[in-house]
């Protein structure tokens, strides 16, 4: 069953999940649904239609487990007198899916996510490290920041745009790094193409001095990573994304697959264009699709 972080209690849905046997009964077959759902994949419409015959009755039952964790943040304050309130993030999530709990002896059981997503919070520190090496702070402050809970529901970033520690409207941009390590070496796939123009075009000309090859057929992907939440509260954003891969979720996520100089490449890339935000009295633009 999914995890639901419900911040009042208006928010709290029941949820039912059921086998192939009910859906058999309410659709005829499951083949149905599939093709449904590819529908509903390819349009992004939704596919409903009336049950007329079918009557449900169900009971659910709520119980709330409580469970803290952190995102961890590091603040670089900005130089200028006034710019220096508002705010350019950086961030990658830090935690992955765990370990397999009923395993054979022997078996490798443990979900390293070196992709997934140490590359993005080593390149997170990367860029930390060269903020901190410049010969002058910027103009604008950064938010370094990893967050937790991603994998269960975005719950760290979602947090944090809901109690954030700085106004949410002095955040001019916010640049989110998840699995940035795998797939072929000079390509980045990036994010936020239809809603962050301005901030698309600051990483095209600092992309001239890293020479990546950049992709942007990851709309699809939107919802599924931190600056969901960002994107949430119109805030203007990148995320940088290199693929899924075979060990996807899986134990083989080790880090003798992954291509540090892709991830560092990466990195500079994405201080450039931090350097840039954090730099200018600019407002970027956020446009809804």
């Amino acid at each position: 069953m999914p995890l639901t972080l419900a911040l009042t209690e208006k928010e709290k849905i029941p949820v039912v999940q059921v086998g192939e046997s009910v859906i058999q009964q309410i659709l005829g077959s499951v083949d149905t649904l599939r093709a449904w759902q590819r529908q509903i994949d390819r349009t992004r419409q939704p596919k409903s239609v009336p049950l007329s015959q079918v009557q449900v009755r169900l009971q659910t039952t709520t119980e709330a487990a409580l469970q803290p964790t952190r995102n961890v943040v590091g603040l670089i304050e900005g130089s200028e007198a006034k710019l220096k309130k508002e705010l350019v993030v950086i961030g990658a999530h830090y935690d992955h899916v765990g370990y397999i709990k009923q395993h054979k002896e022997g078996e490798d059981y443990i979900y390293n996510g070196a992709d997934d997503n140490a590359s993005g919070t080593s390149a997170v520190l990367a860029i930390a490290k060269a903020f901190g090496a410049a010969k002058k702070k910027p103009k604008r402050s950064v938010l370094l920041m990893t967050f937790a809970g991603e994998e269960k529901g975005l719950f760290g970033s979602r947090a944090y745009v809901e109690q954030p520690l700085l106004p949410l409207e002095n955040t001019v941009a916010m640049l989110n790094l998840d699995m940035v390590g795998r797939n072929a070496p000079d390509s980045v796939s990036v994010g936020g193409v239809t809603r962050s123009p301005d901030l698309i075009k600051i990483n095209e000309e600092e992309n001239r001095e890293v020479g990546m090859v950049l992709d942007y057929s990851i709309e699809s992907y939107h919802n599924r990573s931190d600056q969901y939440n960002f994107a949430r509260k119109k805030i203007p954003f990148l995320f940088y994304y290199t693929g899924e891969h075979p060990d996807y979720h899986r134990v083989g996520d080790n880090p003798d697959k992954i291509n540090e100089h892709k991830i560092a490449k990466i990195a500079t890339l994405a201080f450039r264009v931090a350097w840039r935000a954090a730099n200018t009295d600019q407002r970027f633009r956020f446009v809804e699709p």
